[in-house]
């Protein structure tokens, strides 16, 4: 008979778990240390999959003790009492551990997928986020009483919002730590005086990469094109602080140049087979030269495209300011994506199921076509975007009528750029449809804008 009322669960949990202290399981293998501990591993295996390092945090950490002893011996070829017992004292708590993870996980099944969603994006990789995650923990525990009771609306909401969090963390740990080691190591070499533009360059990227990571951790097609630029980025910054290392006086954009000829080297070295003879020529030739062509060739190219560059961050940096002076939270956000600008309308209050534009939206419509123009823009992506609630084709339709609205109104105010359109429906939230405040955030409207070069 299940027992449903949570605090006779909670007391009954911990009567089984008196009990069980006080008497140490029975091994299913009784002189065989390797299959006794097979045999808690596949229970602690179950216990993880449950999340009972949350649910039965007691319980759990007895087990894990004993069953890292047991390890520990089998690995040392301890004595195999020491194994057998170990293991048995593992088994106990680890059984007591599932049935509290089971009764206790029906008081929190859906803040446990939070935090699982959190556990599968690689936070356990990071000590720092282990222990924020071990925080969290806490703080849930606490809060409900061991899960003797239910969360509150608001309390369900911030835990959810402090694991989506986590989650967002973990994958900017998985995805950028490496490169921000990199980067790391280069500042540690002054690659502020010796290399600038390019430590600037892979920063910025980072910071790319962070913010598309921090709007759609799950959705890689959104934020892996801006890391695979960042990982890029670091390794072009290293590859120059190396060259500069050697050479010491080496100028950033020499070092740049020689950087760019050793790849293409390497490129040769790869398909050069039985021409190894050929290309030792070539590299000879190469080397006899380069102190020449380090001197002449392509400084001219380089400060022109170093120009456009920074020409088109600070149009972009200026349109971003303009648009903290004229929008306000509520009406719009801008991000910078590569050459691309971003303007995510919050405030074009569809009427419900149409896509016509509301009067008192069209001054929004207004001020970022006064922005875009600044910017010289060459094309706007009008992109429609819906919340989860109906079917999804009628959803996909309804998102590109109103991309479509948006594009025709723009249109009407001959701004003199390309403008485009498409409709995603519900398949690109950048927020949980799950609350209200989260499938408000995902019915928007984003202008995607390329500048002219």
């Amino acid at each position: 008979m299940r027992i449903s009322n949570p605090i006779m669960c909670f007391a009954v949990a911990l009567s089984l778990y008196g009990c069980a202290s006080s008497k140490t399981a029975d091994m299913a293998s009784a002189d065989d240390t390797a299959a006794a501990v097979a045999e808690v591993t596949a229970l602690m295996q179950q216990g993880e999959r449950m999340q009972a390092d949350l649910l039965a945090f007691k319980a759990y950490r007895e087990a894990d003790e004993h069953y890292r002893k047991a390890q520990r011996g089998l690995a040392g070829n301890y004595q195999p009492d020491y194994i057998l017992e170990n293991a048995a004292e593992a088994k106990t708590h680890a059984e007591v551990m599932i049935a509290l993870a089971k009764d206790r996980s029906s008081n929190a099944t859906r803040i446990l997928q939070s935090r699982r969603a959190a556990l599968d994006a690689g936070l356990r990789a990071s000590d720092r986020l282990v222990d924020v995650l071990a925080d969290v923990d806490d703080d849930l525990r606490d809060e409900t009483k061991d899960f003797a009771r239910t969360l509150s609306p608001e309390d369900f909401s911030e835990f959810q919002k402090r694991y989506f969090s986590l989650e967002v963390r973990a994958v900017q740990y998985r995805e950028l730590d490496a490169v921000k080691q990199r980067i790391a190591q280069a500042v540690r070499q002054d690659a502020d005086d010796r290399a600038p533009n390019t430590l600037r360059a892979a920063k910025f990227d980072v910071s790319e990469a962070e913010n598309l990571i921090a709007q759609s951790p799950r959705d890689p097609g959104v934020h892996m094109p801006s890391v695979k630029r960042a990982v890029a980025s670091a390794v072009l910054l290293s590859d120059a602080m190396d060259v500069i290392m050697d050479a010491p006086g080496t100028p950033e954009n020499v070092a740049l140049r020689i950087v760019k000829q050793n790849r293409e080297l390497a490129k040769l070295e790869q398909n050069v087979g039985n021409l190894q003879q050929d290309l030792e020529s070539t590299k000879s030739n190469l080397k006899s030269t380069q102190s020449t062509l380090m001197e002449t060739e392509g400084a001219l190219q380089e400060q022109n495209l170093e120009l456009a560059r920074t020409s088109t961050q600070v149009r972009f940096q200026r349109a971003m300011d303009e648009a903290v002076k004229h929008f306000s939270d509520d009406e719009a956000s801008v991000y910078q994506q590569g050459n691309k600008l971003i303007f995510r309308l919050k405030t074009i209050n569809f009427p419900s199921g149409t896509a016509n534009i509301p009067a008192n939206s069209m001054p929004l419509l207004a001020k970022v076509d006064d922005i875009i123009r600044s910017l010289g823009a060459e094309l706007v992506a009008v992109q429609g975007h819906t919340d989860s609630v109906g079917a999804s084709e009628l959803n996909k339709k309804l998102s590109t009528d109103r991309a479509i609205s948006v594009a025709n109104y723009l249109a009407s105010l001959a701004g003199g750029y390309k403008i485009g359109y498409i409709g995603y429906g519900e398949s690109r939230p950048i927020a949980t449809n799950e609350t209200k405040e989260g499938r408000a955030i995902n019915r928007r409207v984003d202008l995607v804008v390329t500048a002219k070069p």
